[in-house]
């Protein structure tokens, strides 16, 4: 039970962050999309996966940035430059937006396309 209880406590600090509760919202708002268009099993999988490892990442993120907030409590360029550095997740951001925009636009689009003409 404590395990739970940390992992509550855990979660009540990542909720502080406002990135990690827009990146649920867009998640969520993903997930609903990709099954109200009925898009197959595998895409509506990736698109969980893809929710969950960016969730992980924004996790990660703020446990280091936390961790170089308490090491070092002034501000310091140094510290600035390590924040800045962990770019990973801007760009699985930017890739899984890539990846669900392709799950859930683009067959849509060319759809939409193809009956144009």
């Amino acid at each position: 039970m404590a395990k739970f209880k940390v992992w509550i406590d855990a979660l009540k600090i990542i909720w502080r962050q406002a990135s990690f509760r827009i990146w649920v919202l867009l998640c969520t708002v993903g997930i609903v999309i990709g099954i109200l268009l009925n898009v197959g099993m595998t895409q509506l999988v990736l698109l969980v996966a893809l929710a969950c490892i960016g969730l992980g990442m924004e996790s990660a993120n703020t446990a280091i940035e936390t961790l170089l907030d308490m090491i070092h409590p002034e501000y310091s360029e140094k510290v600035k430059l390590v924040k800045d550095a962990y770019a990973s997740v801007p760009i699985f951001v930017f890739s899984a937006y890539v990846i669900s925009w392709l799950i859930l636009v683009s067959p849509s689009l060319v759809k939409w396309v193809l009956n144009l003409w």
